[in-house]
């Protein structure tokens, strides 16, 4: 028996598929610069990283300059690498969202 997810619609379409791509890419790219800078104020080699990480140095390169879009595990283990854990914060909580809005009223 196969187990389905309930779901009001599906999209899919181009448009939304570069939608989350770029919505995706633009996530990606946002931690590895934070990732870098990291990386850079504590004075840290790729090499560093790439044994701290068990990845090749090569790869870590390709990462800090967006050649090449690394894997949520890989993103995970360079920030493990640092000491630090990633958060997403991909939804507001309400009440920020509330508090945004009284401020725009005010």
């Amino acid at each position: 028996m196969e187990s389905r997810i309930p779901c009001d619609y599906v999209v899919n379409s181009e448009e939304y598929n570069l939608m989350i791509e770029t919505i995706s890419r633009s996530l990606t790219d946002g931690v590895v610069d934070q990732l870098y800078a990291l990386r850079k104020q504590r004075k840290l080699t790729q090499q560093d990283i790439a044994d701290a990480t068990g990845m090749k140095r090569a790869n870590i390169a390709r990462i800090e300059r967006k050649r090449y879009a690394p894997s949520m595990e890989s993103l995970v283990r360079y920030a493990e690498s640092l000491g630090v854990k990633l958060v997403f914060d991909l939804v507001k909580e309400p009440v920020e969202e509330a508090e945004e809005m009284a401020g725009r009223a005010e």
